[in-house]
């Protein structure tokens, strides 16, 4: 969980300073003359707004104006101010917007993941591998008595899996049982017979 809260943190963090707004706003004029297509060079990463009209032509973004990050373009007798960058600017609220989806998104793809790998760790390590495994070298039995973590060695070398279960309570690898070095760990009531393969 704190590793999960990590990510997530760092992700906003990378996204609300990649969204972040420009605190300086800057005034650009652009003029289309005798209805020509102009362009005229920016910096859009902060956003840009018309700001005041200039022209008697009607200033209509996405027909008569528009921007992308290095420029922005006005036609057909548009003649306006615009704002770039600033905490006005038409996008920020877009880019707020944007940033927490993005970071909505990232952090479920965080927890499906987990969710999956939980999923594909609990199929893996079941109480069936046993029968899987053929038989094993030897069995012994960990226990976690009044819901306490209990440690119990590992008698000899190989793969450990759950044998046989013999609490209530489920066994599950990374959960309530796990193998650390040399020896198994078990903890929530989990007792069971482990076997090594």
């Amino acid at each position: 969980m704190k590793r999960l809260t990590a990510t997530l943190l760092f992700c906003a963090g990378l996204l609300f300073a990649g969204f972040s707004e420009t605190s300086r706003a800057d005034t650009v004029r652009c003029e289309s003359t005798d209805g020509n297509y102009r362009s005229c060079s920016i910096d859009g990463r902060g956003g840009v707004r018309l700001s005041r009209q200039l022209s008697s032509q009607g200033c209509w973004e996405g027909d008569t104006w528009g921007y992308d990050l290095n420029r922005v373009w006005v036609d057909r007798g548009c003649r306006a101010e615009f704002q770039v960058g600033g905490s006005s600017s038409s996008s920020s609220k877009d880019n707020a917007v944007a940033a927490a989806v993005v970071l909505g998104l990232v952090g479920a793809a965080i927890i499906a993941n987990k969710n999956d790998r939980d999923r594909r760790r609990d199929d893996y390590y079941d109480d069936r591998w046993g029968d899987r495994w053929g038989d094993p070298r030897r069995t012994f039995r960990c226990e976690s008595n009044n819901n306490r973590l209990n440690y119990c060695g590992i008698p000899g070398r190989g793969h450990v899996e759950v044998y046989r279960q013999i609490s209530s309570s489920r066994c599950v690898y990374a959960r309530t049982w796990g193998v650390d070095r040399n020896r198994v760990w078990v903890s929530n009531g989990c007792r069971a017979d482990f076997a090594v393969y």
